[in-house]
């Protein structure tokens, strides 16, 4: 499949109410398919509104992504530099906080552009980069594995009031693919 001409650029502040509803949509896909839409709803409300992208946007150790095809948004990623977590042993950790492509966009080289330009976005110091990412998501852990990310542990996600296991996943900075 040929890939997609898109436009990769930082988010800014008036992008806060589409990144909203673009995240609204595409972050079910990710998870398990039987869960219950109200536990989807009050977590989409929760953690996906403008608000959040407004104070992510204006956050100093975030890089947040859009990628654009015929200037509509078809993807998006956020890293978040200087956060650690418990299970990942790092000085200058990374967290790859959210990597999505609208499903008509798979395949097309949406995500590798949006990974290849996080990673080059990782500031120098930065030693350890992770994420946690749906355990029954095989496509994605599939995906970061090919990007050097490893297994390193799993978490409780709450999705609303619904627990589910997320794998933790890390690979040193600078390690180029």
């Amino acid at each position: 499949m040929n890939e997609l001409a898109i436009d990769l650029r930082r988010a800014t502040a008036a992008d806060a109410e589409s990144l909203s509803a673009f995240a609204a949509g595409v972050f079910p896909l990710g998870g398990r398919p039987e869960t219950d839409p109200i536990h989807v709803e009050a977590y989409v409300a929760a953690e996906l509104n403008p608000d959040r992208f407004l104070n992510l946007v204006a956050d100093p150790r975030a890089v947040v992504l859009i990628a654009e095809g015929n200037r509509t948004i078809v993807g998006y990623a956020v890293l978040l530099h200087h956060a650690g977590h418990p299970q990942i042993p790092a000085r200058y950790p990374a967290e790859l906080r959210k990597i999505y492509v609208h499903p008509d966009y798979h395949g097309q080289g949406v995500a590798d552009a949006l990974m290849r330009e996080l990673l080059s976005s990782t500031r120098p110091n930065t030693d350890v980069i992770w994420l946690s990412v749906f355990s029954e998501n095989a496509r994605a852990s599939g995906y970061y594995t090919r990007w050097g990310f490893r297994f390193a542990g799993n978490q409780v996600f709450m999705v609303g009031a619904d627990r589910q296991k997320d794998f933790l996943m890390r690979r040193l900075a600078g390690k180029s693919f």
